[in-house]
């Protein structure tokens, strides 16, 4: 019996298997430069919408201040008392006592002078604040809460303005004698500004006012 031997022949295509990593390859630099454009626009909104809350925090900051020094405290030193100051149509709210801000106002920085405070954490403008004044906003946008106090009195400098802030003295007053009138205080007031539903948004104001 004569055997037959059959040759079996098989083809390997690689052209296939070469075009099918290279499409691979390409949808994967595709996706990659997909992803990397959406990130960057992600990125930009958020930054984007950062710098408005910042900015929104600072702007009411500067508002929270400017009622603290020009309103609250020249108020307080010709003697309206902080309850009866008024709260800008609801806006504004005194948060600590008649005695403490009258000593705050008017003694310089100690336990002894500032009896009537609560001195617990006094540089934080949200604990334990002299005013908090909210500003409401439209919804979907959440009020921002500011808050700020008189952390340090101090006696001042001298001053050659024409405002008499004291009375009285030792030296006789002459012809050609120049005689600079004293500051008597300097308040520091720190003043906290942040987001009601998100403490992260916020700004932190310290200022010096001299009376």
């Amino acid at each position: 019996m004569k055997g037959h031997v059959k040759q079996m022949y098989i083809t390997i295509k690689n052209e296939r298997g070469v075009a099918l990593i290279t499409i691979l390859i390409l949808s994967l630099i595709g996706m990659l430069m997909v992803s990397s454009l959406i990130y960057m626009v992600q990125s930009g909104v958020w930054a984007s919408g950062s710098k408005k809350h910042y900015q929104l925090a600072l702007e009411t900051a500067h508002g929270g201040l400017n009622i603290l020094a020009r309103d609250a405290v020249q108020a307080g030193i010709q003697g309206t008392n902080l309850s009866s100051f008024g709260n800008y149509g609801g806006l504004l709210t005194g948060a600590t006592s008649d005695a403490c801000f009258q000593q705050k106002l008017t003694l310089t920085t100690s336990a002894a002078n500032w009896s009537n405070c609560n001195l617990t954490d006094l540089t934080t403008p949200a604990s334990n604040p002299d005013l908090v004044l909210t500003f409401p906003f439209p919804a979907p946008q959440p009020n921002m809460l500011v808050s700020s106090k008189i952390v340090n009195t101090g006696r001042g400098n001298s001053s050659t303005s024409t405002n008499v802030l004291e009375t009285g003295g030792v030296v006789n007053n002459n012809s050609g004698t120049v005689t600079p009138q004293h500051i008597p205080y300097l308040y520091q007031m720190e003043v906290l500004s942040q987001s009601a539903t998100n403490p992260r948004e916020r700004a932190w104001l310290s200022a010096i006012y001299a009376y």
